[in-house]
């Protein structure tokens, strides 16, 4: 049975209108796990990231901040996504929201109160200067952007538009309704579950901005920092295994006024 995760946005919860209504939609027919993601958005990530290591799912589904996260780990993870609303610049929307807040729906741990802080804000911005830093073109059309023709929160097409390619509407607004989800995202997500496939291990490849040619292995953790490494096998040559940072692996790097991916996706070599 394939698999989604569902993002969900910053005051929602695992079980707002969205979730609920994706899990009646593909009952029985596709596997849809609905979280509720940590506050802070750092821990969101790594949340997340640990979840796509357990589950391996086929296809990430956000909305608003939601969308914000699954953005910029698709390419990272390997996994096509479609991305509702993206706020990128949380920022922004929190800095208007100072104070104590409430969930809008109900949270797993019962605690349905938060607090927007400058910390909380800090934490975001730092995000947002680097939240296309893993970017990269083979993913450049398997993150599709769903927008809301009379979304009053988030305007963030164009900015999507300058690192992906498909881009839909509906009309409606930022937080769709029931109806919306069933009329114009359910098909969007099969479409997409029928038209990509999450990468696996070993089946990933990647080339050096200098030329060479590695097979993406698996990543572990650094024992003594804790951080995400890349284990990946040069393709050529005495076919030697390398370690380095997943964030250094992923990250787009400036060299003699040129930006670029320091290891660009690539189909599977014709040899392999």
């Amino acid at each position: 049975m394939k698999k989604i995760i569902f993002l969900h946005g910053f005051f929602a919860s695992g079980k707002c209108e969205m979730a609920l209504t994706l899990k009646e939609i593909f009952q029985e027919k596709v596997n849809v796990l609905t979280p509720d993601l940590p506050l802070h958005p750092q821990e969101a990530l790594d949340f997340i990231h640990a979840l796509c290591d357990r589950e391996h799912p086929d296809l990430l589904v956000g909305n608003s901040c939601g969308s914000f996260l699954a953005q910029q780990l698709a390419p990272v993870l390997g996994i096509p996504a479609l991305i509702a609303n993206p706020h990128l610049k949380m920022s922004e929307f929190l800095r208007e929201r100072k104070g104590e807040q409430m969930y809008k729906s109900p949270r797993q741990d019962g605690n349905q109160n938060l607090v927007v802080d400058d910390a909380l804000i800090d934490e975001f911005a730092a995000l947002e200067r680097t939240q296309f830093c893993c970017c990269n073109s083979f993913y450049k059309d398997k993150v599709w952007g769903m927008f809301g023709e009379n979304d009053t929160i988030a305007h963030f097409e164009p900015l999507f538009l300058q690192h992906y390619t498909h881009t839909f509407h509906f009309p409606g607004g930022h937080t769709p309704t029931a109806a919306e989800v069933k009329t114009w995202y359910a098909p969007l997500i099969e479409k997409m579950l029928l038209s990509y496939a999450a990468a696996s291990e070993n089946s990933r490849y990647f080339r050096h901005f200098k030329g060479g040619t590695y097979r993406f292995l698996r990543t572990a953790f650094n024992s003594e920092t804790g951080e995400r490494m890349v284990i990946y096998q040069a393709l050529y040559g005495d076919k030697a295994y390398w370690v380095r940072p997943e964030k250094n692996f992923f990250e787009v790097i400036t060299r003699e006024g040129r930006t670029f991916n320091r290891f660009t996706e690539i189909e599977a070599p014709a040899e392999n």
